[in-house]
């Protein structure tokens, strides 16, 4: 006997037998009546819905609404809304009054939530459609319609992510939203991309670059930048716009630039030290003014430290939990089949005595089949949603803590030029003060043996031979004749009574000049001489040097912090929207996950009640 009386869906079902959500087919029933259950029987329903509103959440994806912003406005907006309809799971919960199974009912509703946008208002922009595209040089590629402001303008992956990289260079203190992971390139030699094949992927794709440019759009720094403008208007191509300022005109470093307007650097941004480690950086190195706002920095480091050290391991439980609900899944699919299957068997050992008790026992099998498609429906609806609430949201705020932490490194790296022009200054002055101590005490030894050389004429004498033997080195350039007498040959090098035109000094004169010539040799690869080793003309020449040297670094010095001032505004900022942002969406998440998994349950639950009902039905 046909448990659905005189329709053969069942036989002429092509589900049947398979993990297909529709494997036990679709019951058509009039207004929720169940042939399985007798009449008057209770039937199990739902759990009662939570009336507060407040606390609906969203089952569509995170990453499809605007919600990553980084201004508290649009936060907060954008996170209103997401608590405002997120709970399409609930609301697709069956009922008695539909004239669907109740699995079938909660699947197609949950289908069409999963496929539309769910917040309350549509975002500013859109990815209406992505597939294959052929490019005006004639190659194929797949394609992503932007839908913004009433026009659309096609984009490929490629150029989304030349997009971020020209925002990252042109924002260096701001945080940019990610994109989707490229394609791994051996598995796309293997396996290229293919709009027929890899749906999921460009689904995902759609959904995360749609929230890419939303986040931007919700950022007042990108949105008012020239190169994300042209990139929503379909006049300007994308490969003329990389090569036209202000991309083209970016300096190669951003440490050479101001940091909130590197096209325009001065000249005195030039002279910046550039460095790429970080090892020089002393990180209590600090005046009293900026002392409560290294303390607030060092403490958004350790949160958004804490964030990930938290969430990466998260992100990777989660998506082991999402293939074990996969493969629990698939296993309710198999054993709904082969009870649905049971079920029919039992039709062929029926006779006219036997034929009520066979029905009943088939009707109870045929509903534990059921139990169990539940099942296997419910798990596939929450491993979407875990998917859509959980990994991708997380694997996002893990790549908004990357791009965090270049923010901080770039700001870390400005400090380094701060505190190296800093000391770069004070090892400047504090030259010219030995220099200056040392021609002081020169000229008073000077003025003591002048004294005394009036009162004994050995005295008289010793001061002309010192004379004689400061004559015997020159007064100019002395770094420079010691080098090229360096790299002349012995026997090249000039007499030195050719130079002075003296006679040649004694055994005492020419090693006390070698000792010189040695410790002046010393000193010059350390960089400095020592201020009594130089002549006062010397002293002179290198006081004045540094005096123009002085001028210059503090010259770069005000520029320096301005820019710096600029940086640390920006960062901190950015740095706290983040956090606010990361704290509000954990939230989010941990309700959704609550709701969804409650839903589950319950869905799952109601299955195994009425299951149980016909069984305790069954005559003996």
């Amino acid at each position: 006997m046909n448990i659905f009386g005189e329709s053969e869906e069942e036989d002429n079902n092509p589900f049947a037998g398979t993990n297909h959500l529709y494997a036990s087919g679709i019951a058509a029933v009039a207004d929720g009546e169940d042939d399985f259950i007798p009449k008057g029987a209770t039937i199990y329903d739902e759990i009662n819905k939570d009336n507060d509103e407040g606390e609906d959440i969203e089952t569509g994806s995170p990453v499809d609404s605007p919600i990553n912003s980084f201004t508290q406005n649009t936060m907060k907006h954008d996170l209103k809304e997401q608590e405002k309809g997120m709970n399409s799971f609930e609301n697709a919960a069956p009922t008695t009054s539909t004239k669907f199974e109740p699995y079938v009912s909660l699947t197609m509703s949950m289908a069409i939530g999963s496929n539309g946008q769910n917040s309350a208002e549509t975002p500013d922009i859109n990815i209406t459609e992505a597939g294959d595209y052929k490019d005006p040089w004639g190659k194929h590629a797949i394609g992503y319609v932007i839908q913004f402001q009433g026009k659309e303008v096609v984009r490929r992956y490629s150029e989304f992510d030349t997009l971020r990289q020209a925002l990252i260079r042109l924002l260096p203190t701001v945080i940019i939203p990610p994109i989707p992971s490229k394609h791994p390139l051996i598995k796309y030699f293997l396996n290229p991309l293919a709009a027929e094949n890899d749906s999921k992927i460009i689904d995902k794709r759609k959904r995360m670059l749609t929230s890419f440019l939303n986040n931007c759009y919700a950022v007042e720094e990108i949105r008012n930048q020239v190169v994300f403008t042209k990139f929503l208007n379909p006049e300007y191509s994308w490969p003329n716009v990389l090569k036209s300022p202000p991309i083209a005109i970016l300096p190669v470093n951003n440490l050479l630039a101001p940091p909130l307007n590197p096209t325009k650097p001065s000249p005195l941004h030039l002279l910046l030290p550039v460095t790429k480690s970080l090892s020089r950086l002393d990180p209590l190195a600090h005046n009293g003014s900026t002392l409560e706002l290294e303390k607030q920095f060092a403490h958004l480091e350790a949160r958004l430290k804490k964030f990930r050290l938290h969430l990466d391991p998260s992100h990777k439980i989660i998506k082991q939990h999402r293939l074990h609900f996969h493969n629990l899944g698939s296993l309710f699919a198999e054993l709904g089949a082969y009870y649905n299957a049971f079920s029919l068997q039992a039709n062929v050992i029926s006779n006219e005595d036997t034929v009520k008790a066979i029905k009943m026992l088939s009707n109870a099998i045929e509903k534990i089949g059921h139990g169990f498609d539940v099942n296997y429906v419910c798990s596939e609806i929450l491993i979407e949603n875990l998917l859509n609430s959980l990994e991708e949201p997380i694997g996002e705020i893990l790549h908004f803590l990357e791009d965090a932490q270049r923010v901080i490194t770039f700001r870390k790296l400005k400090r380094l030029q701060f505190q190296i022009i800093e000391q770069t200054i004070q090892k400047r002055e504090l030259r010219i003060k030995n220099l200056k101590e040392a021609q002081f005490q020169m000229k008073r030894l000077q003025e003591a043996l002048q004294r005394n050389a009036q009162e004994s004429p050995t005295i008289a004498e010793a001061i002309k031979h010192i004379e004689k033997k400061m004559s015997l080195s020159p007064t100019d350039d002395v770094p420079k004749q010691l080098q090229e007498s360096e790299l002349r040959p012995q026997e090249e090098q000039p007499r030195i009574e050719e130079i002075s035109g003296e006679a040649p000094p004694d055994r005492d004169q020419i090693s006390i000049s070698n000792r010189r010539t040695t410790t002046r040799k010393k000193n010059r690869r350390s960089g400095e001489l020592e201020p009594h080793l130089l002549t006062e003309h010397e002293r002179q020449q290198e006081i004045q040097k540094l005096f123009k040297e002085i001028e210059k670094l503090n010259e770069c010095f005000k520029l320096i912090n301005k820019d710096m001032e600029d940086v640390n505004k920006s960062t901190l900022q950015t740095l706290r929207m983040l956090e606010d942002y990361i704290n509000r969406k954990m939230g989010i998440m941990i309700k959704s996950f609550t709701k969804f998994v409650i839903n589950w349950l319950t869905e799952c639950l109601k299955a195994w009640k009425n299951a149980r009902l016909i069984v305790n039905n069954i005559e003996t």
